[in-house]
C-alpha cells in the first residue's frame, strides 16, 4: 500500500512540505511556476470532488477500470513532463492563480481529510475510487509536484 494523504502522518508530512514552498521556489522540470503548481494540484482535488468538470477526455465506462488499474494501482510514481488533462493544464484550462498564499491555502483546505467521504468518490476518469485509492493517487500526484519544486 502506498502513502495516502488521508493518513494523518502522511497528511502532516505533505502539509509540512507544502509550507516550505516559497513564491521563489524553482522547478526542476516542466513549465509551471510554483503558484501554478499549487492551483494545478487544487484543481486535481476539485476534479476528484466533482467540483471541476472534465470534458476534454471521455473514457467509456468499460475502460475506466483499466485506466484506474494502471494509474491508481500499477503506476508507482508520476514521471516528469507527463501529459495532463486539459482542465488541469496551466496553459489551457486550469483555474487561474490568484496569490501564492491564497492558492496555497486553497490547496491546504482541499487537502483536509475530513472533506472526503469514507465511501470514496466518483472520478470522471477512473470511475469509483475508494477512500484508500483516492488517498493514494492524490498522494502520488502531490509528491510528484512537490519533488518538481525540490521539496
Amino acid at each position: 500500500m502506498s502513502a495516502s494523504f488521508l493518513d494523518p502522518n502522511a497528511h502532516a508530512a505533505l502539509v509540512a512540505r507544502i509550507q516550505t514552498l516559497t513564491p521563489d521556489s524553482q522547478r526542476q522540470w516542466g513549465k509551471m511556476t510554483v503558484g501554478q503548481m499549487l492551483v494545478h494540484c487544487a484543481d486535481q482535488l476539485r476534479v476528484s470532488r466533482g467540483e471541476k468538470a472534465v470534458t476534454s477526455l471521455r473514457i467509456p465506462g468499460f475502460l475506466k477500470p483499466l485506466a484506474k488499474w494502471f494509474f491508481v494501482t500499477r503506476l508507482k510514481s508520476f514521471k516528469p513532463n507527463m501529459q495532463t488533462l486539459k482542465e488541469l493544464d496551466s496553459q489551457v484550462g486550469m483555474t487561474s492563480p490568484t496569490t501564492f498564499e491564497a492558492d496555497r491555502q486553497t490547496l491546504l483546505d482541499l487537502l483536509n481529510p475530513a472533506k472526503y467521504s469514507p465511501s470514496g468518490v466518483e472520478h470522471p476518469v477512473f470511475g469509483h475510487l475508494s477512500h484508500n485509492e483516492l488517498g493514494e493517487v492524490t498522494w502520488k500526484h502531490l509528491d510528484h509536484h512537490l519533488r518538481q519544486f525540490g521539496v
